[in-house]
This record gives structure tokens, sequence and C-alpha cells, in this order.
């Protein structure tokens, strides 16, 4: 429940509004917050006794910046963050609904039903949070919140925070508790596993009331989770197995989620509730509603656009210099989200030798489902723009910017999670994770972390093809980019890798074939280990890979006319989490540009680094190339700034930052005749969109 602010509680963070408290927790305080564009928020304000640890503030940039990367229907998902100033803060998205500890304290047991639907939600949660290279690593009947369609989970960035605070602290004094799983009591230390086992323990909580190892805090209470057996009595019986499986004392005896989802699977949520808890969560709702006037959450685009930067921008249009290298002496960069660098303001558009005008244009809203907003790619004749969201890819008309279909990808678990156009044939194409076929009598139909690739007909949007790439071994594997060759005959995917960082699978599009599956980053893919961009070069003789891990990237070059044998590699000295997130070549195919967290340049005939355009730390998970070769754009987040665009003339590396507000941009994209530019963003309601600008 919602209780009033205090004396001395803060009145705003961030730019959200406070408007309650919703709770007080081992890390700090949690409040609910409004947003410019009327969307709620909980907002978790760091106590000041870690905020005044640099280590925590440091630790919590880098989980927090990994957490947004976090995506899936069964989360709360991480929307906004900053530690860089007065107040240590993050705000995830607020869900409506009571906590599963206080709804069981109020109303008992969950029936078997819902036992199942709340245990494949949080199984599948867990595995979008070790997608993303984080551990929940603490997880409680408190950080789960039953909504009316299903359960969300919150927090999963940050229980490993504790330990950033306080690096000498016994196991005893963590926060989890009982639910904390034996070797994290033991060694301090947390695997995937270890999550499995408190999803267990939480489980068992929501079918008895009680926890499995008894009640209290301290080495007591720890001890019996190390030394003695669950106790399940009272675990509906054909839960029981499974239950007590994932709380095996050994982590490798127990289930991955993957095999928990299949265990529990059934039709879905639905009215997932008892009356009793439907008549909570709607007390919850009605609440809510009287923080946003009575009326829920505004919409609309003249709306969204109240948020702050998006609306300055549609209402003026900013216009941006890029000066090409002329001995002028204007700054050469700017900062997302501020008036600093050259012309970040726009205030002096329209003068200086190599002006490019940039202007906003709608701000298209894609969905109202998380994940909304994946990707974003043009079509040749640039009639059409593709974004991927929750089962679908939505297209929109770019020059009157507004949506006009939506192709269903019903068979996708969870996000379409990057597009593409073929530059000829008239085919777009977008990859997915694909569930397990618990009905296929073939095995490796039945096995989690496949991937797919489905290719449409543009213009009849008619599905053409449908290819499937096996397993890896991981359950909580997702693809992340996808590429056609110059003449759409091969199209390309990038992803996690067996026994190495990432894969790259490649496929005749009319036949199907599978003709390649190359590694790179040979051995561990580590935490956030994968291949996440692919491109072709132009005259289509090159594939290009990139991928990372734990801090360190590149991109593997491949020629495609000797089956797709490796030829060279492009190292960086450090990326961010993610690794070479984008790339793309100039028209001639002479230039290849990567985003890494920075954005680098790389010469094709030398086969050397030429420019960082910018350095790790910038935030950078997206870049195109114009038409013409000359510009390049770059998409950025910072949660404390804001983010947005960032546009360089390449031969000078001169370059300018465009807010895009508080949300940030994501990936990025020039328009086919260089007059137009999209990039993924985020509404006032922190919703998926595409922003677009003209572009002269």
């Amino acid at each position: 429940m919602t209780t009033p602010l205090r004396a001395g509680d803060p009145s705003e963070v961030g730019g959200y509004r406070l408007v309650g408290r919703l709770g007080d927790g081992e890390l700090g305080t949690v409040f609910l917050g409004r947003s410019r564009g009327g969307r709620l928020v909980a907002v978790r304000v760091v106590a000041p006794e870690l905020a005044a640890d640099a280590e925590f503030r440091r630790r919590f940039s880098e989980l927090t910046a990994s957490a947004r990367a976090v995506s899936g229907f069964y989360t709360a998902p991480v929307v906004d963050a900053a530690a860089d100033g007065d107040l240590v803060w993050v705000a995830s998205a607020y869900i409506p609904g009571p906590s599963l500890r206080e709804a069981v304290a109020a109303h008992g047991p969950l029936p078997e039903e819902a036992l199942r639907a709340l245990g494949s939600g949080l199984a599948e949660a867990l595995a979008r949070v070790h997608a993303a290279g984080l551990l929940h690593g603490g997880l409680t009947p408190g950080d789960v919140i039953l909504a009316d369609d299903g359960p969300r989970l919150t927090d999963f960035a940050l229980a490993r925070l504790w330990d950033a605070a306080h690096p000498s602290r016994t196991v005893a004094a963590a926060p989890g508790g009982v639910y904390l799983a034996p070797e994290q009591v033991r060694t301090g230390a947390a695997v995937a596993a270890s999550d499995v086992f408190s999803l267990g323990a939480v489980l068992v909580y929501a079918a008895t009331g009680r926890n499995t190892f008894g009640d209290g805090l301290g080495s007591d209470a720890l001890l019996r989770v190390v030394t003695q057996e669950p106790d399940l009595a009272g675990v509906p019986y054909p839960l029981l197995d499974l239950i007590g499986a994932c709380l095996a004392k050994d982590p490798a005896a127990r289930p991955d989620l993957g095999e928990v989802v299949r265990s529990l699977a059934g039709p879905g949520p639905g009215d997932w509730l008892p009356p009793t808890l439907v008549e909570m969560v709607g007390e919850r709702k009605a609440e809510a509603g009287t923080h946003t006037g009575g009326t829920g959450v505004r919409s609309g685009r003249r709306a969204l656009l109240a948020v702050a930067g998006a609306a300055a921008l549609a209402a003026v249009g900013v216009s941006v210099g890029i000066w090409a290298a002329s001995g002028d002496d204007r700054p050469t960069t700017g900062t997302p989200g501020s008036s600093d660098g050259a012309n970040g303001n726009g205030s002096e558009a329209g003068s200086g030798p190599g002006v490019v005008k940039l202007t906003a244009g709608p701000l298209v809203e894609v969905g109202r489902e998380q994940g909304d907003g994946e990707g974003v790619a043009f079509s040749p004749d640039g009639k059409l723009l593709a974004t991927g969201g929750l089962n679908k890819v939505v297209l929109i008309d770019p020059v009157a910017g507004k949506q006009v279909g939506v192709l269903a990808v019903a068979r996708a678990l969870g996000d379409a999670n990057a597009v593409t156009f073929s530059y000829t044939g008239g085919l777009l194409a977008a990859c997915y994770t694909l569930p397990p076929d618990l009905r296929s009598k073939n095995d490796k139909d039945r096995e989690t972390g496949r991937a797919a690739v489905t290719v449409w007909d543009a213009a009849s949007r008619q599905e053409v093809i449908t290819v499937v790439a096996a397993s890896q071994g991981h359950s909580l594997a997702q693809p992340y980019a996808v590429a056609f060759s110059p003449d759409g005959r091969l199209v390309a995917l990038g992803r996690d890798g067996r026994d190495s960082i990432g894969t790259a699978v490649v496929w005749e599009v009319a036949s199907g074939k599978q003709v390649a599956s190359l590694v790179v980053g040979p051995g561990s893919n580590g935490t956030l280990g994968a291949a996440r961009s692919v491109a072709f070069s132009p005259d289509g003789r090159t594939l290009a890979v990139g991928y990372g891990s734990d801090l360190k990237g590149a991109v593997d070059l491949f020629d495609v006319s000797s089956s797709f044998s490796p030829v060279a590699t492009l190292a960086l000295d450090k990326t961010d989490p993610f690794g070479v997130t984008s790339l793309d070549f100039t028209p001639d195919g002479k230039t290849l540009v990567g985003s890494f967290g920075g954005v680098a340049v790389w010469d094709m005939a030398s086969r050397k680094l030429t420019a960082t355009l910018a350095d790790v730390n910038s935030h950078y998970q997206g870049v195109s190339v114009s038409p013409d070769g000359k510009i390049v754009a770059g998409a950025t987040f910072s949660g404390s700034t804001g983010g947005g665009v960032t546009l360089w003339d390449l031969a000078s590396r001169k370059g300018t930052a465009v807010p895009t507000g508080r949300s940030g941009g994501g990936k990025v994209a020039f328009g086919p005749d260089g007059k137009q530019l999209a990039a993924t963003t985020d509404t006032g309601e922190l919703l998926g969109a595409i922003q677009l600008w003209s572009i002269g």
C-alpha cells in the first residue's frame, strides 16, 4: 500500500515527481513516482550511507545499465537510473498489485493452478535476467508482485549490490535469509542455479504460507538451509518432485529454468488468481488511478511528448550542425541531453560549412508491452519502417509517421529482437527465441534455447520461410541480430554460442538450407557473451560478425565466396558488457563502423582501427551510416542525463548530439534517401516508440 511522503522525503527524483511511499528495504526507500507523461514508476532511492561509498556507486551504475537490457513479460523493467548525483536511485515500471508476501499473509496459500502460473512466470523472468548477464541472487516473496495478468519479478538488479556495499559482511547479514541457496551460504557467491533454489523456496511459501527452512535470520537460520531437508508438507502433490528438485543441495542437481517452465506449463495466467486476490489487485489498481488524475495513464502522442526533451524537440524542431573539416574551432562533441557541444541545442544551426539540419518529426508509439520497439530498419524504397516487439513486427509509414500494420510472430518466446529489409527482392526478416515444442517427438524441437528467423514478402506481408537454429545448450539464449546479403539470397543470424562467445548462422532464403554456422570468440561465452551484430559488405563478399563477453569484444570477418572461411579479426581493447552491438558498412565497402559502448571506425583494406568517435563509457548501442557514406549516426542512453542520437562527419570526425529525452536511444537507421533518421526510444509513458527526424 502507498503511504504519504514524510517530512524530509524528496519531492522529485530524476524528473519523476514522488507521490507516496511504497516501502523500505536494506538498500533504501521505495517511492511511487510519476513521469512527466503520467506514467507511474517505482523509484528506489539508495540509503545515504550506501550512496557515500564510491565502489557501491560504480557497481550500481554497472548493474542498472545491464538491467535495462532485461526484457520479458514477467519482469518489471528498469527504465531509468543515476549514480552520479547527490541521490543514487533506480526507477522501474510500477506494477499495481500486492507482493506475494502481502497476498499470502492476507489471504493464505495459493491454489495449484495459481502456483503453476506463478512458477512458470517467475522462471521465465529469471531466464530473461540471466540472459542479460545478471543474477537475482536474493529472490524472496517480497520481490514478486501479483498483477492481474501474471506475476512480475522486481529488484533483479539490486540483490548483488549488497556485496558492493558490504564486502566484508557475513552471509548471515545478507538479504535473502532462508531463501538463499546453500552455495551462497557457504561461499557468499551465487550461480544461475542459486536463483532456481530461491525460486523453489518462494514456491513453497506460496503453497504453504511458511518458509521451507523455518523462520528467522542469522547463522542458525542459514545453517538449516545447508544441513536440513526442506519442509514440503502442504505442497500440492503434482508439484512435489519439481519443487523438491529445485531445492536440491547440489546446484548441478537442480533443473534449469527451461525445465521449470516446461514442467509447469499450462494454459497461461488468464484469470490466474483466486477471487480474494483479484479484489486485492483491484484495490491497488484503483489506488494507482488516484495518482494519475483518476483516469489512469494518459495516452496519445501529444500527451506523450510532454516528456523532457521530446516536447522541446517536437515543438520547435531541433537543427543540428555537423561541421566538416575546415579549421572551425567549434566544440567537436556534445553530451546527450544537454546543450553543450557543437550546437547541441540547435541554437546555431543553419550557418557554417557542412551544416546538416536535423528536425524532429513524429514520435510513433509502437506498442503498450515491454519490449516493443526492438531494432529499426527502413525498406529500400523508404515507404516502410519496421521495428520489433512482443510477438510481433510493427510496420510504420515513416512519411506519415503512423503505424500501418503488424506482422504477428505468435511462435516467438518474447520479443522479435531485430529486424532488417533486403536490398533487393522486397524481403523483411526478424529474429526471435523459440519456446520448446513439448508436443514434438523430435528431441531437438523440445530443447530450450532455439532461435528462429522469419522472412516475409514486405509488399504482401506474407510469410516466405522460417528457419530454425538449434539450441546451443543454453536455456537462457536469445538471438540478437539479423542481416540479408545484398542480393537477398542469404540471411544471417547472430546469437550465443556453445563453447564460444557467439555463433553466426547463415541460411539460403529460397531453400531454407543452412550453409554456415560460424564460431566467434572461441572459449567461454561468459555472462553476456553472444554475437550481437551481423552485416554483409555492400559487394556481398564479406560477412562481419560483432561479439563480446566480459568487457572484451571484436569483429570477425568471413569470406562468403570461400564457404565463409575466416579472414581477419578486428579486435578492441575493451567494450561495454554487451560487446559489439551494431555494425554498418559505408556504401563503398571501404569502411566499417561499429558500436561497442563507444563507436569504432575500421579501414577494410588495412583491417586497422582508424578512429574512435566515442569511448567505451559512452553507452552507444547502435550505429548507422548515411547513404552517401559521409555521416555516422550513433544512438546512446545515460541514466543521469538522458540519451540521444549523435551525428559525426566521417571525414572530420566532428559531431554533435541531439537529446531524445530520459529514455535515450537504442538502435538507429538512416532512410535510403538520406533525408530521414529513425531511432528506437520510449514515450513519456515509458512505452516503446520510434523517433523520426527529417534531414536537410
